[in-house]
């Protein structure tokens, strides 16, 4: 075993339960800490060490303490957009105070490294795109303005104390991806194509994102662990329409679908791509699944689970 202790926190989460199994893979020893409140228990690697627990627990610390990690993943959050809408204060206890809580006990325990998995959110409707790290950040709902936050705060609270980084996904898809929320719109599409029930698309379905596969990020993520920090966008540096992902999906599933087109809505961003080029040449890092290669695989991962 490699002697470097690791914490995911949201390891029973979609992109957390990835990134578990690829540090796992090389020999890591790791502790998830999640609450189970949207992970699921049969996501956790059977080789990680496992505590249910919220994050804004006064009992956090004393678990910290007692595995002593060198290095913190914190990817717990609450993600929906429309539900920061609708209860901003919820969004802000788990994505603000909930994530303070943690980064006061990885300073108090003195880990050699941060990790936070930020969000694109955090640009809101930006003339630049693709986007690079470096254009002004105006977030469009209470989701990105809680993800930008505590962008902040670790550059005000780390300053000579923590080694960070922060990653910027676009948007990830891929096996386990909960069709349930507004939150992941391929696993949604997926399982209403299954399930012959119709596609609901807001606005015209033009908007455009940048999708990329959960096991190319987990693998963007594991890289940070040997780079002295910053701010990266991950991302597939193209984009696609949701028209354009209907039209791959139907193709791959062999059904036609009725779709239906609602109201926009309020705070989505109409056009999201993101710049690849500095986490390639600092981190290494380029995606290896194009969006056709993964809507397959993620397609017939649904299918089979059915």
């Amino acid at each position: 075993m490699k002697n470097k202790k690791i914490v995911v926190t949201g390891g029973a989460g979609f992109i957390g339960s990835h990134l578990v199994d690829q540090l796992i893979e090389q020999d890591y020893q790791v502790l998830v800490i999640d609450d189970l409140s949207t992970g699921k228990k049969e996501n956790i690697n059977s080789k990680a060490e496992f505590i249910k627990l919220d994050i804004n627990n006064d009992e956090l610390g004393n678990v910290l303490s007692k595995f002593n990690p060198e290095v913190i993943y914190h990817l717990v959050a609450q993600k929906s957009v429309g539900e920061s809408f609708k209860d901003p204060k919820f969004d802000a206890e788990i994505n603000i105070l909930g994530s303070l809580n943690i980064i006061q006990e990885a300073i108090k325990l003195n880990v050699s490294k941060f990790i936070f998995i930020s969000s694109a959110a955090v640009y809101g409707d930006v003339d630049k795109v693709p986007t690079p790290e470096d254009v002004n950040t105006i977030p469009l709902s209470p989701y990105g303005l809680s993800k930008l936050t505590i962008e902040k705060y670790l550059e005000i609270l780390c300053k000579d104390k923590l080694e960070y980084t922060i990653f910027r996904p676009s948007n990830v898809y891929g096996p386990r991806q909960d069709p349930k929320g507004e939150a992941g719109v391929i696993a949604i599409f997926i399982n209403n194509i299954l399930n012959n029930i119709p596609i609901n698309i807001n606005g015209d379905g033009e908007q455009t994102r940048d999708y990329i596969y959960v096991e190319d990020i987990a693998n963007g993520l594991v890289k940070a662990l040997d780079n002295n920090g910053g701010i990266f966008n991950i991302c597939t540096n193209k984009e696609t329409s949701v028209n354009g992902l209907v039209d791959n999906l139907k193709e791959i599933g062999k059904k036609e679908v009725k779709v239906i087109h609602k109201d926009e809505l309020e705070g989505e961003i109409k056009y999201s791509c993101l710049i690849l080029d500095k986490i390639k040449k600092e981190l290494n890092f380029e995606p290896k699944i194009n969006i056709k290669e993964g809507l397959e695989l993620t397609y017939n991962w649904f299918k089979d689970k059915k």
